[in-house]
């Protein structure tokens, strides 16, 4: 799972590494797959390189904020990164950079880089992956009533 995240190997781990994981394994016991997670988190973090969000520095900057009180309105799912505004929102200047850096030769356009057209492409997979979460949690409650009528008490 760290391979297809790109996420180094440790010697300890701290907590925002633990939930990013958590997190992960989640979302694929809900049914999401392997394969429209890691397109996810790809599209998550080309959208905090192309709108500047200031993470932090370091191999785990991207999952820094896993482990702070996640608001699913304006934060990525898998990085939990705060956009700064309501993340289904249509209204997103652009043009806006959050930390300094030194000045490139082309603007990020004409690189193929486009923060509305990632962003679109963000929540259209996020919606799909929302619903299918939906989905499977009707199921897995319905499986836990099933279980109940059994006399099977789940474990906090």
């Amino acid at each position: 799972m760290r391979k297809h995240f790109g996420l180094p190997v440790l010697e300890d781990y701290p907590e925002c590494y633990e939930t990013f994981l958590r997190k992960v394994r989640d979302l694929r016991n809900l049914g999401i797959s392997e394969e429209k997670l890691v397109n996810l988190w790809n599209l998550e973090r080309k959208l905090i390189d192309i709108l500047h969000l200031d993470l932090g520095d370091g191999n785990l900057s991207h999952i820094q904020g896993c482990s702070v009180e996640a608001d699913p309105e304006r934060r990525l799912l898998l990085s939990n990164a705060d956009l700064g505004v309501p993340l289904m929102s249509r209204d997103l200047q652009t043009g806006l950079d959050f930390q300094s850096r030194p000045q490139e030769l082309f603007e990020g356009k004409e690189m193929g880089d486009d923060a509305l057209r990632l962003l679109r492409e963000y929540r259209e997979l996020l919606d799909e992956t929302l619903k299918t979460v939906s989905r499977e949690s009707k199921v897995l409650k319905n499986s836990l009533r099933w279980a109940k009528s059994f006399g099977f008490q789940p474990r906090q």
